[in-house]
């Protein structure tokens, strides 16, 4: 098995983060209105939260230009629609529009991510923390799992602890962790940081994928086995799913010579 985590890893972690995934409750009014699928861990004062007879809204909020607003929507919309071309031209006009808009610098990143330019997406992310005054775990999960897609494990280690402190709850993100750790061959961590991911997201099969390659560095070959049916148990179809099963029946025929090589040593007079 490849030791390397290469770049599927990172989409599915960062998709998971945002878009195609569940996220924890958010503060932000403005986000809950025009990106519904798409979690915020922007944790406002309550010196920010006007309160009105309505919901509560923040002043940022109420600064944000409506057509800043409107062009983020439809930026968020085109990225969910796959277009992450389409979907730049109209984050763009939104931070032009409102310079702080910290969170169409992080659907900037991830737009970028999946048109390939990693230099572009880091830009974006590294935008959207100093917009927010380092405030927005988003950003931070994004540029932690691109520097680990680079293998600057070194690098991404304070920035996705940054990002749990944030957001302490979030699954993928103790997956982005493990990670690191992983890469940093701090395998006790890695592992425990792993399961801490899946503790709190289940369906997180990449976590599995994970611990698979820890327990291939450790030439624990039938834990390896484990995590890889724990995987094909929850994307039994995925795109990496027939990649997944070929390891596996290598590593099978592999587990049965290392049985037959011992008894037949065990056998010798």
């Amino acid at each position: 098995m490849n030791r390397r985590l290469s770049t599927w890893l990172l989409f599915g972690a960062l998709f998971l983060l945002s878009l195609m995934a569940h996220g924890q409750g958010t503060n932000s009014n403005m986000a809950r209105r025009t990106t519904p699928n798409t979690p915020s861990f922007q944790a406002e004062g309550p010196s920010e939260i006007s309160r009105g007879t309505g919901a509560p809204v923040s002043v940022r909020e109420l600064s944000i230009p409506e057509r800043a607003g409107n062009a983020y929507k439809k930026g968020i919309d085109r990225l969910a629609k796959n277009d992450p071309a389409g979907s730049l031209v109209h984050l763009q006009r939104a931070a032009s529009e409102f310079p702080n808009f910290y969170e169409a610098y992080y659907a900037m990143g991830l737009a970028q991510l999946i048109l390939g330019h990693e230099e572009e997406a880091q830009q974006a992310f590294q935008q959207s923390i100093n917009a927010s005054g380092g405030h927005y775990a988003e950003p931070h999960f994004g540029l932690s799992a691109l520097l680990c897609n680079q293998r600057k494990f070194t690098e991404a280690d304070p920035i996705i602890q940054k990002a749990l402190e944030l957001a302490p709850g979030f699954g993928p993100g103790h997956f982005i962790l493990a990670w690191a750790l992983f890469g940093l061959n701090r395998l006790d961590e890695a592992e425990k940081n792993a399961h801490e991911a899946l503790m709190r997201d289940p369906r997180l099969a990449l976590a599995h994928l994970l611990l698979a390659n820890i327990y291939n560095r450790r030439s624990d070959y039938s834990a390896v086995l484990v995590e890889l049916d724990a995987y094909l148990r929850l994307t039994p179809d995925g795109a990496l799913s027939d990649q997944v099963r070929l390891v596996q029946e290598s590593l099978k025929r592999k587990l049965a010579t290392s049985v037959v090589i011992v008894a037949a040593a065990r056998a010798k007079p």
